[in-house]
């Protein structure tokens, strides 16, 4: 091993400050991951509210779609008729 190097009182300081530095930056950015995180557990939660709201889209769709044959039913429908013989001439 080579002779150890004293490191100086400004030498120090600065490798301080850039500790402190890097130390401000990680807890930057582990707010920002977090923002990040709560953002995707809100997605997940939008997205199964969505899939649950289209599910009740489509019985809604296809209960409305079944009402309106049942209410066909009983329609009578008459053609072949001649304008004339309504009395309408």
């Amino acid at each position: 091993m080579g002779p150890k190097k004293t490191l100086s009182a400004e030498e120090v300081d600065e490798m301080k400050k850039s500790l402190d530095f890097l130390a401000g930056e990680i807890s930057a950015v582990r707010l920002q991951q977090k923002g990040i995180l709560d953002l995707v557990e809100e997605v997940k939660i939008l997205q199964i509210q969505n899939t649950e709201k289209d599910k009740r889209l489509e019985y809604l769709e296809s209960r409305v779609e079944d009402l309106e044959q049942y209410s066909r039913i009983s329609d009578v429908i008459i053609t072949g008729l001649k304008g004339c013989l309504l009395g309408l001439t």
